[in-house]
């Protein structure tokens, strides 16, 4: 049964079952743990309800007075969806000009709320965490959750909210600039892991052009094998090691371009590979360590579980 008309359905011309608590305004930042942050400190009001029989038009333009929000749908008193500026542009007419002229304008102007909302929105508590919650709008493909305390709505967040509480979060924990960097070198004639050291290389390249750091390229260089060195006079072995070094930082040396090696450091070491990234790190007080290869790759996550800083594997 409908009950006495809240204050901002009233202004709307639209009922709803009971009145709506409130608590909190605009979306907040995840000051309070990381993606452990309660739901409640980052949720919003809700920019309005709607009735699903609403004019989509007239949905639109209630809208775009608050285009990172979303309303709330109801249907004869039931909780139906969500609609987002994103829905309504999707279900509205097309912003293609040469596919706008093939729309029939009275077609168009009679969806309804219905048409576009979300239908079975994700509802969380408001003690949900923020990683809880993106979780579930990633799996279900939604764009904004209801936030509910039993049987009533007190917010709305949407994954604009949460973008920018991340966002506000890794400003105030990442160093504002990166100074130094590592990219670790393979010079292997694989095609695969060719291609891998020139994206990982790439990459490096770019971020240390955006912060202004300097980037040390690491090779580490297997020793010997044991059939050759046992086929070398005495004294000789060193000779051909201190070639081989000299060889190898040439070739790293070309693979930066004539404009960016002025950021760059060449640091080519012998042994375990893992070994020598870890050490090359800590000696050069890497904050940032580059490298090809899988994520899952037992040499990227092995050095991920010992290194001095954080490691992209590109």
């Amino acid at each position: 049964m409908a009950h006495a008309q809240c204050r901002r359905c009233d202004r709307r011309k639209i009922s709803c079952p009971r009145p709506r608590r409130t608590r909190l305004g605009t979306a907040g930042s995840l000051r309070e743990g990381g993606h452990h942050m309660r739901i409640k400190m980052m949720m919003r009001n809700a920019s309005g309800i709607a009735e699903a029989r609403e004019s989509l038009t007239a949905a639109t333009m209630r809208l775009a007075l608050d285009p990172s929000g979303c309303l709330v749908v109801m249907d004869g008193g039931r909780l139906a969806g969500v609609l987002t500026p994103a829905d309504a542009r999707a279900a509205g007419p097309s912003t293609v000009p040469s596919l706008a002229v093939h729309e029939l304008p009275a077609f168009t102007s009679r969806l309804t709320v219905a048409d576009a909302m979300r239908r079975g929105p994700v509802i969380v508590p408001p003690d949900a965490t923020a990683a809880d919650v993106a979780h579930a709008l990633r799996t279900r493909g939604h764009r904004a959750a209801i936030v509910a305390d039993g049987s009533d709505v007190v917010g709305v967040v949407t994954t604009n909210d949460l973008l920018g509480a991340l966002v506000d979060r890794l400003e105030r924990e990442t160093p504002p600039r990166l100074s130094r960097l590592l990219v670790a070198v393979s010079l292997s004639a694989s095609p695969d892991r060719c291609r891998s050291m020139h994206t990982a290389l790439d990459v490096a390249l770019d971020i240390a052009r955006r912060h202004g750091a300097t980037l040390t390229l690491l090779h580490v260089m297997r020793g010997l094998s044991p059939r050759v060195a046992e086929g070398l006079p005495a004294g000789v072995d060193a000779d051909v090691q201190r070639w081989r070094l000299a060889k190898v930082r040439a070739a790293l040396v070309r693979r930066v371009p004539p404009e960016d090696r002025s950021l760059t450091r060449v640091d080519v070491r012998a042994g375990n590979v893992v070994e020598g990234i870890l050490d090359g790190a800590a000696a050069t007080g890497a904050e940032l360590i580059v490298m090809g290869g899988r994520p899952g790759g037992s040499l990227v996550r092995e050095t991920m579980r010992h290194a001095p800083c954080p490691v992209l594997a590109a």
